[in-house]
């Protein structure tokens, strides 16, 4: 079973892995396993990677400090339909699909999405 309460995006994560975490306390809810991420949000993450080793080194930091979350099928078509419904008011592209498919595996695991 997951202890994860939160659910962190690649924005999230950036601003984690600088350095302040622990000036808000997400370094002590990373610890408690209270944090977790997904597949899609480290490709996001690591798209940045500034060599193999850089890459292999933060995807080692990241699986030690944080839980992991996968990313189902059911997450894809809850995006789709929250992608619809933007469409339809004209506000399709406030969010990119990387965020609505992290979005939607937030509300479908039941984890507040930190962002």
């Amino acid at each position: 079973m997951n202890a994860a309460l939160y659910l962190i995006d690649t924005s999230a994560l950036a601003r984690f892995m600088r350095s302040d975490a622990e000036q808000h306390g997400w370094d002590q809810a990373a610890a408690a396993g209270l944090i977790a991420t997904c597949p899609i949000t480290e490709l996001e993450f690591f798209y940045s990677a500034r060599s193999a080793a850089d890459r292999a080194r933060g995807i080692e930091d990241v699986r030690l400090i944080f839980g992991w979350v996968p990313v189902d099928a059911r997450a894809y078509d809850r995006a789709s339909q929250v992608q619809e419904a933007l469409t339809k008011q004209g506000k399709h592209r406030s969010a990119g699909a990387v965020d609505l498919v992290v979005a939607a595996t937030a509300e479908l695991q039941g984890l507040t999405l930190l962002h």
